[in-house]
């Protein structure tokens, strides 16, 4: 255009062929860019969007721009303007140009293709603008920053839960020691379906347990099945396992000391007993006693070594049963002897504590015990009461002694005892001791003392008869006649003045040494 000041310039858009042009009617072309209005040729408009106009002509339209490209503004001037916009490419073959694949981006206006992420990167939708919207996959952590490359976690690591950007810290993250993921517990690839995407992935191994800090083998005593992120579970009351790392409560046995009772809940063993406990080919046990006299310092024991003292009843240097007359508690050391009874007392064999040792001669608790035949006493040169005791006791065949002051006084009088029929006695006579406490047992052939107004019936045996006894307060005596038809009879002493009565008391005559 002439810039002669006089010249007069053509509308905006608007040209004319050639210089020096005189009239207005020259201004008749369109700018690249532009098209002639067709209802006003004195206009001339932009180009829109996505078309251009490339000469200077008289045109009324621009042309579109191929392949679905499309232009940053109006009023483009060919077709080298006409661009793919981000996150669109032109693919090889395609007509049109379409949104970057998943997984690709473009920045820019251009005619450039995608660029990938990287392998095994994703992007949340397709068209993606920008290289930030690259993601690592949930389960997923970075291998490798050039080129990017993603891959499963696995072989115990394990990634977000979500998807994440891929940064230099989005790498998969190792399970804490001795925790491992299922593909490594079952030694096998990993499933492809199969993500592991938060540290509840890492597992104990079988036989392993969680704590509050780290996990750890299952000691003795607890299982686990593993594969899991569980404590490990102890075994039953007197129960354990016969090593650490058990894996199942069918792994737990009986535990040393302990035995499995009769109702399959175990129980501890006695004093004087021990287990060794189960195994896992024989889980149950059972309690074995020491050998005879000997005993354990405590219940619980697991092996023969603890039978390393004397049992209730035993002492001396080999733990040899009490003799009459002595007992012994329990727990002396080999080699201590059992303890005499005090004198004028005696006990069974094998008796156990002091309450255990009896007086010799115990009083009738009224007077006299009365014979059904009084001839049966036997007279005795003693003339006191100390003195006829004294010939009884010497007696291990006297049942009993009974002493009659004379009228005269002076503490003297007449002494008689009665003595134990040694053959064939039709009668079993049983003394109350204490409150039936144990019984001095003797051989007659007569009843011993008054019948009590009530007696038991249909009495089976002579233990029958003594436990009918020790019930009833009253009776001092039980009398069994075994002879012919059985029959149990309880009596008492009878009040008798200026007479008493005195029981011996002797070891081997007790009921508990006749029926231990």
């Amino acid at each position: 255009m002439n810039a002669n000041a006089n010249c007069v310039p053509c509308p905006d858009g608007i040209t004319t062929a050639a210089e020096g042009s005189t009239t207005a009617a020259a201004c008749s072309l369109a700018l690249k860019g532009y098209y002639i209005d067709s209802a006003n040729s004195t206009v001339a408009i932009k180009c829109p969007l996505d078309t251009y106009q490339d000469q200077e002509a008289n045109v009324t339209s621009c042309t579109a721009c191929p392949n679905g490209w499309k232009t940053k503004e109006t009023g483009a001037t060919g077709a080298a303007v006409c661009l793919a916009p981000p996150g669109f490419e032109l693919v090889d073959g395609a007509t049109n140009i379409t949104a970057c694949a998943a997984g690709s981006y473009k920045a820019d206006w251009n005619r450039n293709p995608c660029v990938a992420c990287g392998t095994g990167l994703i992007t949340k939708e397709a068209g993606s603008v920008s290289k930030d919207a690259c993601l690592v996959p949930a389960g997923y952590g970075l291998t490798s920053l050039s080129p990017m490359v993603a891959a499963p976690c696995e072989k115990n690591t394990y990634g977000d839960s979500v998807d994440r950007a891929a940064v230099a810290n989005a790498r998969c993250t190792a399970c804490p020691a001795d925790m491992f993921t299922m593909d490594t517990l079952e030694t096998r690839t990993r499933n492809s379906s199969e993500y592991y995407t938060a540290e509840s992935a890492c597992l104990v191994k079988p036989g392993w347990g969680t704590t509050s800090t780290t996990p750890q083998e299952c000691p003795v005593g607890t299982f686990n099945e593993g594969k899991n992120r569980s404590p490990c579970h102890h075994c039953g009351t007197g129960w354990t396992t016969v090593a650490a790392g058990k894996t199942a409560e069918s792994q737990c046995v009986v535990q040393a000391g302990w035995k499995l009772a009769a109702d399959n809940i175990p129980a501890p063993c006695d004093k004087g007993s021990y287990s060794t406990g189960g195994t896992e080919v024989a889980p149950n046990a059972t309690c074995t006693p020491c050998a005879t006299g000997y005993s354990t310092q405590e219940d619980e024991s697991v092996s023969n070594d603890e039978c390393a003292v004397c049992a209730p009843g035993y002492g001396g240097a080999l733990c040899a049963q009490c003799n009459y007359g002595t007992f012994a508690s329990g727990g002396a050391k080999v080699g201590d002897a059992c303890a005499a009874c005090a004198s004028g007392s005696t006990s069974r064999k094998g008796a156990t504590q002091s309450q255990q040792c009896y007086s010799t001669l115990i009083d009738a608790r009224n007077d006299v015990f009365n014979l059904a035949d009084e001839g049966a006493w036997a007279d005795n040169a003693a003339t006191t009461g100390i003195a006829c005791g004294a010939a009884c006791d010497a007696l291990d065949t006297c049942v009993m002694y009974k002493f009659v002051v004379n009228e005269a006084g002076q503490g003297t009088g007449k002494c008689s005892l009665l003595s134990e029929v040694s053959s064939n006695p039709s009668h079993t006579v049983g003394f109350k001791i204490g409150n039936g406490d144990d019984y001095s047992v003797w051989g007659l052939d007569q009843s011993v003392g008054a019948a009590l107004a009530s007696q038991p019936s249909s009495v089976a045996d002579e233990a029958a008869c003594k436990d009918a006894c020790t019930a009833a307060s009253e009776c001092e005596v039980y009398v069994w006649n075994a002879s012919g038809t059985p029959k149990c009879t309880l009596t008492k002493s009878e009040l008798e003045e200026a007479s008493i009565s005195m029981f011996q008391v002797v070891g081997a005559k007790l009921y508990s040494d006749l029926h231990p």
